[in-house]
C-alpha cells in the first residue's frame, strides 16, 4: 500500500519521469510509449484507490461540556468504517483527577469493533472541568496509538473534522 501511496504521490505532484523510470526498474527494461501510459494510468488508479482507505475519516474528540453534562472522549470514523477501538476518558476538576472510564464492559475487555468508541458521561456531569482521552486502534493484535485529545470546553469546533 505504501508503495503505490508513493506512485500516486509521484502522480499527483507531475513527477511522471520518476515513475516512469521506477517502473522501467521494476520491469528491467524499456517500454514502448503507449505501454507506458497506460501502466501509469493504471498505477494512478490504483494509487488513488489506496490512498483512499488511508484517508478515511479516522479521529480521536473529547470535551467537557457544562451545557450538556458531558465529559466524554470519543473514538470515531466520521466515514461509518468499523475498526476495533478501545477508548479511555480521564476526567479532571480543578487539576485533580476525579476517575477514568473506558470502553471496557462487563464480561469485556474494551475492544469494541464500532464505528464510534465511546467513553464518558452524558447529562450527568454538570461541572466544568478538563478531560484526556487516550484513544487506540487494534488491527489483528497489532495496537496503534491514534492519540490523545485533550478539553476544557464543549470542543464544537473539532466535532466532524477531528
Amino acid at each position: 500500500m505504501n508503495f503505490i501511496f508513493h506512485i500516486a504521490l509521484m502522480n499527483a505532484w507531475g513527477g511522471l519521469d520518476s515513475l516512469y523510470a521506477l517502473i522501467q526498474s521494476l520491469r528491467g527494461r524499456r517500454m514502448h510509449k503507449y505501454n507506458r501510459i497506460g501502466i501509469i494510468s493504471i498505477f494512478l488508479a490504483t494509487g488513488l484507490a489506496g490512498v483512499a482507505p488511508q484517508a478515511s475519516a479516522l479521529g480521536v474528540v473529547s470535551r467537557s461540556c457544562l451545557a450538556a453534562g458531558a465529559q466524554e472522549s470519543i473514538s470515531v470514523d466520521w466515514g461509518y468504517n468499523k475498526f476495533n477501538l478501545w477508548t479511555a476518558s480521564l476526567h479532571y476538576k480543578d487539576g485533580a483527577l476525579l476517575h477514568v472510564t473506558n470502553t471496557v464492559k462487563p464480561g469485556g475487555n474494551g475492544w469494541d469493533y464500532t464505528w464510534r468508541s465511546y467513553a464518558g458521561h452524558f447529562a450527568s456531569e454538570f461541572w466544568y472541568g478538563s478531560v484526556v482521552g487516550n484513544h487506540y486502534r487494534n488491527d489483528q493484535g497489532f495496537i496503534t496509538f491514534l492519540g490523545n485529545s485533550t478539553a476544557t470546553d464543549c470542543n464544537l469546533s473539532n466535532w466532524g473534522g477531528s
